[in-house]
């Protein structure tokens, strides 16, 4: 029998990750990793600036009653405090269920790290190569340790990852060396928010707060480190070996400096929860189908969905919040089945009668076993309808689309997705890419005016 080596202790991977860190990773990953984190990066801002003009995120703004200061409120074209900015923009990220993922992270890394990083490097007037090193490292950070936790099935990730990818970057930006920012992402680890799917199922909104939470301590932890506060947080191996569930020390500095996690993201072209994606895509192909026979959704009289067990464990048919109709299979098939997308508006409190109607139709299934993943982190999924004459309409999908590796969108389905996002504010994809490209100017100050871009245009944009 072959026994398998020590696995290296918590000190050890932290020193490796943070060694890496402080090179140049970004710089020596190649184009295609960067080319996915400007992917990233500019769905990020897209979806947070459209996001912006929602009431509640409104209404959120106004009672925080930020004064001004050097870090940019994205898609208000207003300078807040360095906190309000990492805060308010990382809510906002996730308020329309929209923002990049990645599955083999088992989250969100981008909505978690990116603004922690964009507002302490406006603050200090910094731009190009250097922020984007610091983008780079905190997102592969946390997707590292995402990727390595056997979180607990309780334990929701949106926040956690931030806190230990937040510290990264934000250390790297405040030029720290390797043991410092070995010490920040341990100490981010240590003060990742407690988190919990109960909230999340319950329809609750505190789950994008957590996102807001995770980044902000991110940015603490690279503080403390940076000003020697003792080390021996014990984040790594004890609040995400432990708390959180179990992690492997080795997979989490597997491979490191020789891919890039960010290059597997996922893009997302409906608002709701990922694990609904399979089934959306699946019921998009059914209405097709219905559409080719002349036959209306007004026909149907009973919705079966088949999927894994994540989309399984989401079989509500009503919605009380915005968020509960994100996180219902039922929520995001009907819609497609109804309207053609899976659109943030769709997700109405109370939802339209023939929407309600149509939702407690479906009867969601896990069919894991049948369906057959091909890999543990695939999502197929079958969408079956019966009309009211007895015939049957199916489709079924092996993945959501948009994955960067099995279903990737075409540049010109990017494009329109960031315009989709950004129409409330009466912007478009060009919005983005302008900042983009800005953003890569190393002048003083150039950040601030990259993200100027992102200024509504339509009046009445923002409450």
């Amino acid at each position: 029998m072959t026994v398998a080596p020590p696995q290296i202790t918590p000190s050890e991977a932290l020193a490796e990750l943070g060694t890496w860190a402080a090179g140049s990773p970004l710089a020596e990953a190649g184009e295609g990793a960067r080319s996915a984190l400007e992917r990233a990066v500019a769905n990020l801002l897209a979806v947070t600036a459209g996001a912006a003009s929602l009431p509640e995120q409104a209404e959120l703004r106004a009672v925080w009653t930020p004064d001004g200061g050097p870090a940019t409120l994205i898609g208000t074209g207003r300078g807040v405090s360095v906190e309000a900015a990492v805060w308010l923009n990382s809510v906002s990220s996730v308020a329309t269920e929209r923002d990049e993922g990645n599955r083999y992270s088992k989250g969100h890394p981008a909505a978690q790290t990116v603004f922690a990083v964009l507002a302490l490097a406006e603050s200090r007037k910094l731009s190009g190569p250097r922020v984007w090193e610091a983008l780079y490292v905190a997102y592969e950070i946390a997707a590292r340790v995402g990727r390595a936790t056997s979180f607990s099935p309780l334990v929701h990730t949106h926040g956690p990852l931030g806190a230990a990818g937040a510290a990264a970057g934000c250390a790297v930006l405040l030029g720290a060396d390797a043991a410092v920012i070995a010490r920040a992402i341990d100490t981010g680890a240590a003060m990742a928010p407690a988190t919990s799917w109960t909230a999340v199922h319950s329809g609750s909104a505190v789950r994008d707060q957590w996102v807001g939470a995770g980044a902000l301590a991110g940015l603490a932890a690279a503080r403390y480190a940076v000003a020697g506060m003792p080390g021996g947080a014990g984040g790594i191996g004890r609040t995400f070996g432990g708390v959180f569930g179990a992690i492997d020390l080795d997979l989490l500095v597997d491979g490191l400096g020789q891919g890039s996690l960010v290059s597997s993201s996922y893009l997302k072209q409906h608002s709701a929860c990922a694990y609904t994606h399979g089934p959306a895509d699946a019921a998009l192909g059914v209405r097709a189908q219905l559409h080719a026979a002349g036959i209306g959704v007004d026909s149907i009289r009973s919705v079966r969905v088949d999927g894994v067990a994540s989309a399984a464990a989401l079989p509500a048919r009503e919605w009380t919040s915005r968020h509960g109709a994100y996180f219902s299979v039922p929520f995001a098939v009907s819609s497609a089945l109804l309207y053609g997308d899976v659109g943030a508006e769709r997700a109405r409190v109370p939802a339209p009668a023939e929407h309600a109607a149509l939702a407690r139709l479906v009867d969601v299934h896990d069919d894991t076993v049948a369906l057959a993943p091909r890999t543990p982190t695939s999502r197929p999924a079958r969408v079956s309808v019966i009309v009211e004459d007895a015939r049957v309409f199916s489709s079924a999908v092996s993945h959501p689309q948009g994955d960067a590796v099995d279903t990737p969108f075409s540049p010109e389905r990017i494009d329109a997705l960031l315009s989709e996002a950004l129409s409330p504010l009466g912007l478009d994809a060009a919005a983005v890419r302008a900042t983009l490209a800005a953003m890569h100017d190393p002048a003083p100050g150039a950040l601030t005016t990259a993200l100027s871009h992102l200024t509504p245009l339509r009046e009445g944009a923002l409450r």
